[in-house]
């Protein structure tokens, strides 16, 4: 990686093994396994070929491989927000379950609780299989990965249990001599007994004896239809499957299993059956699930009054610090674009969703756009620099951190972490640990920020956001001034507002104007993991000798503000289509001898 430490790789359709954490996980590996198998035996023809299209390369087709994958990233850094939708917490003793008063994490933020997970990615995965676009607003090989897994847990009934043993995780019990709590009874003990006692310690004759049940005649066949069944207006009926599992858990989980005592063998014989046909249920209806989701006819239709999906519906964009405005981004794109040589052509071209028909520039300010959005809160600090006030340097070791102290993580490290991402490109495409075209997205992004003056800013003023003032006759921030207002004034007072001829004079300006002999200079560069530095540092010289200079809180900034800095917006934005392009000409072209050593 780039920089020690600090490894912003995004799980995509490739995604990272990790080890598996302790905590509350639903059935244990070996209930996710069985719920997954079981399911896959039920899938349609057409269900199927969706689901083995969308598994990563490294499960080989296998949907159960994959199962138990949220519980082994759910205290990955990156992946903590997902930690509450595994389960539901209900009042002690009621017994029942109720979307609008228990689907919330701890915090009290509705929709945050496994039911609400279901929902979420059954939408996710319909609107992805009926519609283009939403192929890249959502990533559908998590949703699949997490809708089946989350199935699995909502069956486990003490995950939807009470709120104040935490799901039987406080009540310390012995499974025959071994000390561990109710809860990781019903994850793992009851499975592994039953594994080890009757199905000689091998799963797979497990699933096979529950799969037996669920189509004899003397097991469950006659109630599989109604398990299947889905009354609702939706494709999932999460509702009822949590409803089943708060009363098992009163009926049989909680029942003679206070803290200290020992659970053998009457217990164990008990609950086993309970635990089974939960699989199986889970099983069967994952399945129905999934082949109402991959079919031709499915129409999508949302599921609860009281839900409000929480991971990002769209590319809605959010308020905030966001470098150069839309149209800042969209010409350093441009720029960049034209300059690449074809190997790196023919790489941006291969990692851009097709629906953008090649234009890297269509997505450019997608950073901005998911940047509040609860998965991908933790980049909100990478667009910036914030540096000693009046100091006008910048110093990597000391500026580059968030506002807690996290090392890296600022826009230098982050273009210095993804240009190391994408220099992996040459590996191929299996199983790879990055996602590429996340990479691409958020390097072409950041290295807008970078060349923007304002966002290598001083901290108490949080790059110029807390100087208000005017803009002519409206009201505005240092920050937006520099943001877009030179940009939209300038379109409208030599352009007509034609954003495509204010690039073209750019452009020529660099090409055989004004800045024809500087070009080589702004590619001067030895090391692309290193270079950053530069950028950043010719930012905030530029922030206090143009932003910051003769600017007081409350002032009107006009003609003479605009007509000087003008010209230094449209040269930063030059320079960061140039050297972006530089980047990735050298990142996807011929083996280069950089490293990857940050500074």
């Amino acid at each position: 990686a780039a920089m020690g430490g600090f490894d912003l790789s995004l799980t995509g359709t490739t995604l990272v093994v990790l080890l598996l954490v302790p905590g509350i996980l639903g059935w244990g590996k070996e209930g996710h396994y069985a719920t997954c198998k079981i399911a896959e035996g039920y899938l349609t023809e057409e269900a199927l070929a969706a689901v083995r299209s969308l598994l990563p390369d490294r499960a080989e087709g296998d949907l159960a491989s994959v199962c138990s994958w949220p519980d082994e990233i759910k205290h990955n850094y990156h992946w903590r927000w997902s930690s509450p939708l595994h389960y539901i917490d209900t009042p002690d003793f009621r017994c029942n379950y109720k979307y609008c008063r228990d689907c919330h994490d701890s915090s009290g933020q509705k929709d945050r609780c496994v039911t609400g997970a279901i929902y979420n990615y059954t939408m996710q995965l319909m609107s992805g299989h009926s519609d283009l676009d939403s192929k890249m607003k959502y990533n559908l090989t998590e949703a699949l990965m997490f809708l089946s897994h989350f199935v699995g847990d909502v069956h486990q009934p003490l995950h939807v249990s009470f709120t104040g043993d935490e799901g039987g995780n406080t009540i310390i019990v012995r499974w025959y001599r071994r000390k561990t709590n109710l809860h990781h009874v019903w994850d793992n003990m009851i499975i592994e007994s039953a594994m080890k006692s009757f199905y000689n310690s091998d799963l797979a004759t497990m699933i096979q004896a529950i799969q037996n049940n669920i189509t004899d005649t003397d097991g469950w066949l006659t109630d599989v239809s109604s398990w299947a069944n889905c009354t609702s207006d939706g494709t999932a009926c999460a509702e009822p499957y949590a409803s089943e599992s708060i009363n098992l858990a009163c009926k049989f989980a909680y029942r003679n299993a206070t803290a200290g005592s020992t659970l053998g063998d009457d217990y164990f014989l008990s609950r086993l059956p309970v635990v089974e046909k939960r699989l199986a249920q889970g099983g069967v209806r994952l399945a129905a699930i999934l082949n109402s989701i991959f079919s031709s006819r499915t129409l999508l239709s949302l599921f609860s009054p009281c839900l409000v999906l929480f991971l990002g519906l769209a590319f809605i964009p959010v308020p905030g610090v966001q470098a150069w405005s839309k149209e800042g981004h969209i010409m350093t794109c441009r720029i960049a674009q034209k300059l690449l040589e074809p190997e790196a052509a023919h790489a941006v071209q291969m990692l851009l969703p097709d629906y953008v028909d090649g234009d890297l520039s269509a997505l450019c300010v997608w950073p901005d756009q998911i940047r509040h959005w609860y998965r991908y809160r933790w980049t909100s600090s990478l667009h910036f620099i914030d540096t000693p006030d009046q100091a006008c340097t910048f110093d990597y070791q000391r500026d580059c951190h968030d506002p807690h102290g996290g090392k890296d993580m600022c826009v230098a490290g982050a273009i210095q972490n993804f240009t190391s991402q994408l220099s992996h490109y040459r590996e191929g495409t299996s199983d790879r640990r990055y996602n590429m075209t996340e990479a691409l997205l958020f390097l072409s992004h950041f290295m807008g920020d970078i060349h923007q003056p304002m966002h290598v800013g001083f901290t108490s003023d949080e790059g110029g956001n807390t100087i208000n003032l005017r803009w002519f006759r409206h009201k505005s921030n240092l920050h937006h001034v520099w943001d877009r207002e030179i940009i939209l004034t300038a379109a409208a007072d030599y352009y007509e507002k034609d954003m495509d001829q204010l690039q073209q004079d750019i452009e020529g300006n660099f090409t055989n104007g004004l800045w024809y002999d500087d070009v080589a200079s702004w590619k001067d560069c030895d090391n692309i993991f290193n270079c950053v530095n530069k950028f950043a540092a010719e930012s905030i010289r530029l922030a206090c000798k143009w932003g910051y200079e003769g600017v007081e809180p409350g002032e009107t900034l006009s003609d003479s503000y605009f007509n000087s800095r003008m010209p230094v917006v449209m040269k930063r934005i030059a320079q960061g289509g140039v050297r972006l392009s530089m980047i990735l000409n050298r990142v996807f072209g011929h083996p280069h001898e950089d490293s990857v050593a940050a500074t």
